[in-house]
């Protein structure tokens, strides 16, 4: 069975790091050949296989993940296959704050796994290699504060108000009302977002949205058709600021690659512990 958890970083880190995770399963299975679909989040990941690395699958190709990655923000599903036991350690980091920690724009990232060190060069594959020696998760958590900590380039996250709006409005909120409200016109905020965060402020506020749809499709349970109160797919897609269902059953054939139904009465696998639920 795997192990996951998460962990905060001390200030100021955890103005730009959203948290430290760790997944293991030290007792190793027998490996699952079934791909298990990851859908976007919205954020960028910096990703250490201690053990051995996941295998990625997508657009005919099967390919073992790199060792130590940077994972941009996606906007479609990430396909996994798990191996037998892993050791694997990620920083999720806020969106709009990467830019904060190297300097490259992170459209460069967006729908693609870079290899770490074409980043931070052998810094990245040293600091693996010291998390690989300890299975503290304390002691992990300081070599990753301080590999952070000595990599800051600014003090403040871009875009981070924001990035707030959009997600404290779950995604509903109409962009030329933010870029009017951020004195700038609308073609200036997606140059923006497509810098600091990897997708445009209208296909950011989507995913925001449809993660918001997965936490109240917890609520739904596999076989029913409603929530304990009675709620339907089609009410919460309403709930959710979505038209009318058929849109809310697009974004889940983009994100989740599945439909909600299905999604909901899937097998439990370690991409349910991606899935923000």
């Amino acid at each position: 069975m795997a192990i996951y958890r998460e962990y905060r970083l001390r200030p100021p880190l955890n103005r730009f790091v959203e948290c430290v995770w760790c997944l293991s399963q030290t007792a190793r299975v027998e490996a699952e050949e079934a791909v298990q679909p990851v859908p976007p989040d919205g954020t960028v990941e910096v990703i250490f296989h201690l053990g051995e690395p996941f295998t990625q699958v997508g657009d005919g190709l099967s390919e073992r993940q790199p060792a130590t990655m940077v994972v941009g923000v996606w906007t479609q599903p990430i396909g996994l296959v798990a191996p037998p036991g892993f050791d694997t350690v990620g920083i999720r980091i806020k969106p709009g704050a990467a830019s904060a920690l190297w300097a490259d724009s992170m459209d460069r990232f967006t729908d693609a796994v870079v290899d770490a060190t074409a980043v931070w060069g052998r810094a990245a594959t040293d600091v693996r290699d010291r998390l690989a020696e300890t299975a503290s998760h304390s002691r992990r958590l300081e070599i990753i504060a301080a590999f952070l900590e000595t990599r800051l380039r600014q003090h403040e996250p871009a875009l981070a108000g924001l990035v707030d709006r959009i997600a404290a409005a779950h995604g509903c909120l109409a962009i030329d009302a933010l870029a009017a409200e951020s004195g700038t016109s609308p073609r200036q905020l997606e140059r923006a977002f497509r810098a600091h965060v990897g997708v445009s402020p209208k296909m950011f506020s989507r995913i925001v949205r449809f993660q918001n749809v997965l936490r109240c499709s917890a609520r739904i349970q596999p076989g029913a058709a409603g929530d304990a109160a009675g709620r339907s797919w089609a009410d919460v897609a309403c709930e959710c600021g979505y038209a009318d269902q058929s849109h809310l059953i697009r974004d889940f054939r983009q994100f989740a690659g599945e439909t909600p139904t299905s999604l909901c009465e899937s097998t439990a696998t370690v991409a349910d512990y991606f899935r923000r639920r």
